[in-house]
């Protein structure tokens, strides 16, 4: 499990945020830590009442991977901010959702296009819920849900080939959302409605992702 840590960095002079979560450009040492948690969200939460706090002064919060090694540092790899996008998922075979808002509790990312990011959490709630209204008046192959991304990625590999060619890999920590509305939906048509799967309740599911993009050096392999 991830130990999610809330810790202080130096604001810096001038620096605007653009959201409550945001994290300085070139941020210092890690400081004071306000709390650690499981659970990434809760963490966010300590870190935006501290932000918005009027006793924050010339501290910002951050959160933190208490347990992997970051860009920035060795340490502590950094989350905030987090970007949220939504994605299409397969209709599970049997399942009914009751609202917009529900997420079946088997996910699986479908075919087509990337993720899109939104400008913030309310954005991308109210997108997927019209995106799902069209997708319940007219039932097909997918249905959308939010995801949030975490900022700095798990693990990165970069490669080269003889051609010049090289290639990064990125393993990104991504959180499947269920709105506090939404529900997982019935599942009393699906072929597996009778094993635990089917009663599972979560506010987020975790997923490490990999993707990978490759670029042609100039000037080598030619």
């Amino acid at each position: 499990m991830t130990r999610y840590r809330v810790a202080l960095v130096a604001r810096p002079e001038g620096w605007q945020p653009e959201s409550l979560d945001d994290a300085p450009p070139r941020p210092g040492p890690l400081g004071e830590v306000l709390c650690e948690s499981l659970d990434l969200f809760e963490a966010l939460r300590r870190a935006i009442e501290h932000n918005q706090s009027s006793q924050a002064g010339g501290q910002w919060a951050v959160v933190v991977d208490a347990d992997q090694t970051g860009r920035i540092w060795p340490d502590a790899r950094l989350c905030t901010p987090v970007v949220y996008k939504i994605t299409s998922i397969w209709w599970p075979e049997g399942w009914e959702p009751a609202s917009a808002r529900d997420v079946p509790n088997c996910v699986w990312k479908s075919q087509g296009a990337p993720a899109e990011p939104a400008e913030n959490y309310q954005q991308a709630e109210n997108t997927v819920i019209a995106l799902n209204n069209q997708c319940m008046a007219q039932p097909g192959l997918n249905w959308y849900v939010m995801v949030a991304v975490e900022n700095e990625p798990v693990a990165q590999t970069v490669a080269y080939d003889s051609s010049g060619t090289e290639t990064t890999s990125l393993v990104r920590r991504l959180h499947v959302l269920r709105p506090d509305q939404g529900t997982h939906g019935n599942c009393d048509h699906c072929p597996a409605h009778a094993f635990p799967c089917a009663q599972a309740d979560w506010s987020s599911r975790v997923h490490d992702v990999s993707a990978t993009q490759s670029r042609l050096l100039r000037g080598i392999g030619r």
